[in-house]
């Protein structure tokens, strides 16, 4: 029996997801309901790059739907303390807990390459053409336009790239606190960027507390998602060479030319997805086939 079967949840993750829970709860109850059910609402705030967006909340004359999201996106924080107890310290990891995490990752990525393809207008007004949205049409631009997709994107993805990784931690008997600690700040920071609606293309004012916590919320998501597989690669790859230090170094080679693409052609959900298309993949073949155990050789 493992490490980790024997021992039971630390406590600590119950604690760090219920403070981030309750701060998440108290953020949106007190300090974004007026923004998001009036501010949001005026012109002013729903043109972005000069285009007219008639529902960038998804709630305009419908504010019920407002306590409704705080209480059930509230309810899918709290469910990763589930997550973790029941996929990393699980005594087994039973048939529904896979099909779960597969079903996931398939629908995720799914999810994420479909939403990066949905219609956007461009800074003419227009619907974007394919290459305005290679360019710089993102996932939080589209979101403008698709709110309710746009929540469901951050939600979805935080999901199952955290139930995955845990997954793929609790298959080869591997944990690291500091990836389980990172991967929930990631999950958790991606709720700021989906009720912080972009501010556009032309307008990145970061002196602006909408732009500041859209762009922080992201960022935090996109690194400390990506740090608990990182964490693992570079830990079997250390020890097993194989196959696992060709994903350490093909997964951090994506990442870096991500990088490089989002500062050369721009930012765009096309763009944005490809690590996260390729974490699912790496996700999957991990989880779900044979293929990282054979080919290694011991340490």
């Amino acid at each position: 029996m493992s490490d980790i079967q024997k021992r039971e949840m630390p406590k600590a993750y119950a604690v760090l997801w219920g403070v981030i829970t309750l701060a998440y709860t108290v953020w949106m109850a007190f300090f974004m309901k007026d923004i998001v059910l009036v501010k949001y609402e005026t012109e002013a705030a729903r043109t972005v790059d000069g285009y007219l967006y008639t529902d960038i909340t998804g709630m305009i004359g419908r504010h019920w739907l407002y306590p409704v999201w705080v209480i059930v996106s509230a309810v899918t924080l709290l469910l990763f303390i589930v997550y973790i107890k029941k996929i990393l310290y699980a005594d087994a990891l039973g048939n529904f807990v896979k099909w779960f995490c597969l079903i996931g990752a398939v629908v995720g990525c799914i999810y994420v390459i479909v939403y990066g393809l949905l219609d956007a207008p461009n800074k003419q007004g227009e619907i974007a053409s394919f290459s305005d949205k290679l360019k710089y049409i993102t996932a939080s631009m589209i979101g403008l336009m698709w709110p309710w997709l746009f929540r469901g994107w951050g939600v979805i993805a935080a999901l199952t790239v955290f139930t995955n990784t845990m997954y793929c931690y609790r298959r080869y008997d591997f944990n690291s606190k500091l990836g389980v600690i990172l991967g929930s700040i990631g999950s958790a920071a991606i709720y700021l960027t989906i009720n912080c609606p972009s501010m556009g293309d032309d307008d990145k004012d970061f002196s602006i507390p909408r732009c500041s916590v859209h762009w922080a919320g992201a960022l935090i998501f996109a690194v400390c998602c990506a740090a608990p597989l990182i964490i693992f690669l570079f830990n079997r790859g250390r020890k097993l060479k194989g196959r696992f230090l060709g994903a350490f170094i093909i997964f951090v080679a994506l990442l870096v030319v991500m990088a490089v693409l989002l500062v050369t052609v721009g930012k765009s959900a096309m763009i944005e997805n490809i690590p996260m298309v390729a974490a699912y993949i790496l996700l999957i073949t991990l989880n779900f086939t044979n293929f990282y155990e054979k080919g290694n050789t011991k340490e």
